[in-house]
This record gives structure tokens, C-alpha cells and sequence, in this order.
């Protein structure tokens, strides 16, 4: 009885949850449990706000997936906010749109609700571009502590602003040992000095506080 107890606490949950509309995602992110895999259908979401809320866990992390990996087209006005602990979003394609918000994916969804050991992997942002090219954005900003931006193709960004910032404003930020990991940053006009950066970690407010960010086998073309 022992060996059956200890063998069903360690066993992973999971369950699939397909969806096919907004409002169809809106419902299934806010009913996810640990070990929940949210699978966004083929083919072209338009004016979709994503606010990724939950609590996963390190065996049984909460995910957000494309059904096939580059044929989920997130376009219009749209953007990707996380916050909570154990989350994972891949496969996403953002393109012929723009962000309503400051940021095209945030890990964060308030000033106070940040994610944390959370994750995007394998995505693409191309020309995701403010329709003012005087409007600065960021198309990348971290929040939080242990989360990653992974396996991702990142290009043609024209207005103002670094393509990914990771924040240090608050405790919840500092010492925050995030990853930025083989990802491939492709061609954007030069725009030179402390508006076109590619990465930026923290900003002048903040050069003297620790991040220990790891930052490691990316190409930048």
C-alpha cells in the first residue's frame, strides 16, 4: 500500500483541452489544473488578448501549445500576458498585427501579478509592429524569477524600443536567474543607442542591482 500511495503522488496528470475559439481559450485557461494542456486549433486567431493565468508545478506544469507548431497565426490586435508559477506556452506565430499593450508577451499581467519558473519556447514574433513608428514598445518583457525565452525566431522589429528587456524594478524581479537561450534574432533596422537594442537587462534605474540573467547560444544576424 505503501508503494501505491508514493507511486500515484508522483504520477503526472494530464489532460488535453482542444480549443477553437477565444472565448473557447478565455474558459479553458481559467478552468486548467495542474497537468492541463491548452491546444490551440490550425490556423488564424485574430484580436486575441491572452491573459495565461494558473498555478502549475514543476512535475505537472500548466500549458499553453499550437496543435501543429508555426501554424497557429496569432494576428490583429493581440498579445500574450502570463503570470502564476509552472507555465509553458509554444508554437505561436504573431504576425499582421500589433500589440494593444507595451509589450507583444509580458511575464507578467498586473504590476503585482508576475510569473515565475515559467516558460516560451519555440515561438515566432515577425513585423508585429506598432502601426506609429514613433510608438517605442518591447515585444519581450521578463517579470518574475526562473522563467525562459527559448527556441524562439524574434525579427523585423522598426519602431523604438529593445526587442527583450528583462525588468528589475521590485524584489520580485531582482536575482531573478532567468534564461534567454537559442534563440535567433534576425535582421531590424538600426536605430541606435538606448532605443534599439536587441536585449537589454534592467535599465539605469536599476544598473546596480544583480540579475543574474543567463544569456547563451543565440545568433544575431
Amino acid at each position: 500500500m505503501l508503494v501505491l500511495c508514493f507511486s500515484c503522488t508522483e504520477s503526472n496528470i494530464q489532460s488535453e483541452i482542444f480549443v477553437n475559439t477565444n472565448q473557447e481559450l478565455f474558459n479553458a485557461i481559467k478552468e486548467a489544473k495542474p497537468g492541463s494542456t491548452i491546444v490551440l486549433k490550425n490556423g488564424v486567431w485574430k484580436d486575441v488578448e491572452i491573459d495565461f493565468i494558473g498555478n502549475g508545478t514543476k512535475q505537472n506544469p500548466i500549458s499553453l501549445q499550437a496543435e501543429t507548431p508555426g501554424k497557429v497565426f496569432i494576428e490583429g490586435v493581440s498579445n500574450l500576458e502570463i503570470s502564476g508559477s509552472y507555465l509553458e506556452v509554444s508554437g505561436l506565430f504573431f504576425r499582421n498585427g500589433h500589440s494593444p499593450s507595451q509589450n507583444v508577451i509580458a511575464f507578467r499581467t498586473s504590476e503585482k501579478d508576475v510569473a515565475n519558473h515559467s516558460k516560451v519556447t519555440n515561438c515566432v514574433i515577425l513585423d508585429f509592429n506598432n502601426l506609429e513608428r514613433d510608438k517605442d514598445n518591447l515585444w519581450v518583457q521578463f517579470y518574475g524569477k526562473h522563467n525562459e525565452l527559448s527556441h524562439c525566431y524574434i525579427a523585423g522589429k522598426t519602431n523604438g524600443g529593445p526587442t527583450v528587456r528583462v525588468d528589475l524594478k521590485g524584489n520580485q524581479s531582482i536575482r531573478n536567474y532567468h534564461k534567454i537561450i537559442n534563440n535567433h534574432f534576425g535582421p531590424r533596422p538600426r536605430k541606435g543607442g538606448a532605443r534599439g537594442e536587441t536585449i537589454q537587462l534592467g535599465s539605469s534605474f536599476t544598473s546596480m542591482c544583480r540579475s543574474n540573467t543567463t544569456i547563451a547560444n543565440n545568433l544575431f544576424e
